[in-house]
């Protein structure tokens, strides 16, 4: 009952923790109202850094720490963030004297600060970029958002020429269907970066957010590839059908998918759909493409054995992005 349920958890005991310095009773019903001494202590020596001027460099955050050698010089190249500070590691001359870094800084009337590394250390790891390397350089930077949008931009077909063909290929964007670990999410930029995807689509709830550790993932890809968000992906891609695209959607071991070695020729905008790290498409997301493709195992070496019993049987979300959407621009 109500009357149960209130005091489950808590012993006759317990009656005396409320005479404690610092203890608050809660309300019955899990509120958070207890605060420690511990809370109030550090809270008030946060108090007297900020009075004395000695905050730490994570108190000083205006937006978030961006990390990482080619993560700072891709953000101040883009200026797609609003950069409020640049941090250097002291003695870090090779950062100090490389152009790019410095030809931003100027550009956007930056004044770079040297700070130890321990510093740097404790800014990226309370950040949430716990024991990634900082290459010696952080900025603080406001959030990139991805861009809400319905559909994607109409594809213009070349005149029929091949030298037209040649130099307008169809389009393929990449779209990702709730994939919320951040390092695939950064690898997976990288790789359609490199690759030459038009763009990438992610779902506006259950995805990465595009954060420093992203960034850094993607070796700075983040910092200036279009990225955009949709709040209902299968909406969203049934919308990309009706435009006349095809909707490739990368299914393992689903009856009838095609593998993706066996396709040799796209002349029309595609868009290849990625699942979720470990259940895949979602239903009506997988429904709502006009096709399904896979990796199909190689028959090689250490796989010619049917009765070896493994663990490995699939590929991780961005080694698969990567080999697919190799062949589908190939194709292109």
């Amino acid at each position: 009952n109500a009357r149960g349920d209130r005091g489950r958890g808590r012993s006759f005991d317990d009656r005396g923790d409320r005479d404690r310095p610092g203890f608050e009773d809660d309300d019955g019903f899990g509120g958070p109202t207890t605060r420690s001494v511990w809370q109030d202590r550090h809270d008030e020596k946060k108090r007297v850094r900020e009075e004395t001027g000695r905050s730490t460099l994570a108190e000083t955050l205006v937006g978030e720490a961006v990390f990482g050698l080619n993560p700072v010089r891709e953000a101040l190249l883009a200026k797609r963030r609003q950069i409020h500070k640049v941090w250097v590691q002291e003695g870090a001359d090779g950062i100090l004297g490389d152009r790019q870094i410095l030809s931003g800084c100027d550009a956007l009337g930056l004044q770079i600060t040297t700070v130890s590394k321990h510093d740097l250390n404790m800014l990226v790891n309370q950040g949430g970029g716990s024991g990634r390397p900082h290459n010696g350089v952080v900025i603080d930077a406001s959030a990139l958002e991805p861009v809400p949008i319905d559909s994607l931009p109409k594809w213009n077909p070349p005149s029929p020429s091949s030298e037209g063909k040649k130099n307008n290929p169809p389009p393929i964007w990449l779209a990702l269907d709730e994939v919320v670990d951040p390092q695939n999410l950064g690898a997976i930029l990288r790789t359609a970066k490199f690759l030459g995807v038009s763009g990438v689509v992610v779902c506006a709830k259950n995805s990465a957010p595009l954060s420093p550790v992203v960034s850094k993932a993607s070796s700075g890809a983040l910092e200036s590839f279009p990225i955009k968000s949709v709040g209902v992906m299968h909406r969203f891609l049934q919308r990309c059908a009706e435009d006349g695209w095809d909707v490739f959607g990368a299914s393992g071991g689903d009856r009838g998918a095609e593998d993706v070695t066996a396709i040799h020729k796209i002349d029309k905008p595609s868009v290849l759909v990625m699942g979720n790290e470990g259940a895949g498409l979602r239903t009506n997301v997988r429904r709502a493409c006009t096709r399904t493709i896979e990796v199909a195992k190689m028959n090689g070496i250490g796989n010619d054995d049917a009765t070896d019993e493994t663990s490995v049987d699939s590929l991780n979300v961005s080694v698969a992005t990567g080999i697919i959407l190799h062949a589908l621009l190939s194709a292109a």
